[in-house]
């Protein structure tokens, strides 16, 4: 072995150790990301931020809570939010064919939606199709 061989294996040694003790660092280490959740878990549903309101730890500040009082229906099945309380999403209990009754659900969550970082919504139907979508500023919009 020549004397450059050596430097190089421990140079590598160190930088796979370096990554390893870096791979491993997460926000306080336990894998889960500030609202307790871990990183790979679904946005969480409005039952669920309700139980973290009741402790004071409502990451998204009762936006969820919010909107469901705002869109509050036989046809609304759920609120959440997600993408760091970002994007608000509505689950109906609608058909495809229903967009026009899912921009007045996007219109009526408009309303109360956009504070703090929300800044976007979908109103989902009973089948996942997005039936209307809306943004901070401008109108909501029936998709097709």
């Amino acid at each position: 072995m020549t004397p450059n061989t050596g430097k190089i294996l421990r140079a590598a040694a160190l930088l796979a150790a370096a990554l390893l003790v870096l791979s491993g660092c997460g926000q306080d280490g336990s894998g889960r990301d500030g609202s307790g959740a871990y990183a790979g878990d679904p946005p969480q549903s409005l039952s669920a931020q309700d139980d973290q309101s009741a402790a004071g730890q409502d990451p998204c500040g009762g936006n969820a809570e919010k909107v469901e009082k705002q869109v509050r229906q036989e046809r609304v099945r759920s609120v959440t939010l997600a993408g760091q309380c970002t994007s608000l999403s509505v689950e109906t209990t609608l058909g495809d064919e229903e967009s026009d009754a899912a921009k007045k659900i996007c219109d009526a969550a408009a309303e109360v939606a956009y504070s703090g970082d929300t800044n976007a919504i979908r109103v989902v139907g009973a089948s996942g199709k997005e039936l209307s979508v809306g943004i901070a500023g401008a109108p909501c919009l029936a998709q097709p």
